[in-house]
């Protein structure tokens, strides 16, 4: 009789036990799979929450004004030696000229339109070209010069290139100043813009010129976004402008015509 007692002892025990393991790796279980359930639920909506939280990129418009550097004309017109196109600081970096070379750009490339020198002075043919040209002539002054290592003392080659655009004395500006029509860049070409990569935007330029008139004429583009909806878009735009232009004046006070340039994407030359 107590065998008996002591053996249903015994299988109580062990069901017991047995019992309590499977009601302990049954809540692990429902656990584990609320948790996997719940991961599910944050994997299945975050691609939505980031698509709603995602910012149109925004920072793409870097200049609106001359193709390169502005010179006014009678700058350009009343040089006699390179000093004109270059700064102090520049110069100074010359021990040795080699030669001056004078480079028109036309169609965003360098032509074959150049005359050279080997002197400070510009030579004849030079000036012939600088004074020739036109408002909106776009053109390189590159020096090949020895220049003094400042670590080592020696002398190396270098070289410099002012790129310039020839502009009025007084340019076209716009009634709202160049910020503000930035702006308006930037907010009317939101939508063309959602789905723009910032690391595969190009560098893109659209031009236009200001009549004399103050309208807006010749809009083309010689550069891609690598977006055509944006391309299009900023065509669009700049074509109609809202509000005035005042248009440029020349030297004598008369009306020109000038042209200007809506550089955007990434930062480009």
């Amino acid at each position: 009789m107590k065998k008996n007692i002591l053996f249903f002892g015994a299988v109580l025990i062990i069901l017991g036990l047995s019992a309590y393991s499977f009601m302990d790796w049954d809540k692990e279980e429902t656990a584990s799979l609320e948790t996997s359930v719940a991961n599910n639920d944050i994997a299945s909506t975050k691609p939505a929450i980031e698509k709603k939280n995602k910012k149109v990129f925004d920072d793409f418009i870097y200049d609106v004004g001359p193709r390169f550097a502005a010179i006014k004309k009678e700058i350009v017109q009343n040089a006699r030696t390179i000093d004109a196109f270059y700064d102090k600081e520049q110069l100074q970096k010359i021990e040795t000229l080699k030669s001056v070379t004078v480079i028109l750009v036309i169609d965003d490339q360098q032509s074959d339109i150049r005359e050279i020198g080997y002197s400070n002075e510009l030579n004849d043919a030079q000036l012939e070209l600088l004074q020739s040209s036109d408002y909106g002539t776009n053109f390189i002054v590159r020096a090949d010069y020895l220049e003094k290592n400042k670590e080592t003392g020696n002398l190396e080659k270098s070289h410099s290139t002012p790129h310039l655009t020839i502009v009025p004395e007084k340019q076209a500006t716009y009634f709202m100043g160049i910020e503000t029509l930035k702006d308006y860049l930037r907010e009317s070409s939101k939508k063309a813009r959602v789905h723009v990569d910032p690391e595969k935007l190009q560098a893109a330029k659209v031009f236009f010129t200001v009549t004399k008139n103050g309208t807006i004429e010749q809009v083309y583009q010689d550069r891609l976004s690598g977006y055509p909806e944006l391309d299009q878009k900023m065509t669009e735009l700049i074509t109609n402008f809202p509000g005035t232009w005042e248009p440029a004046e020349n030297s004598k006070g008369e009306k020109v015509d000038q042209e200007l340039v809506v550089s955007f994407g990434l930062m480009g030359c």
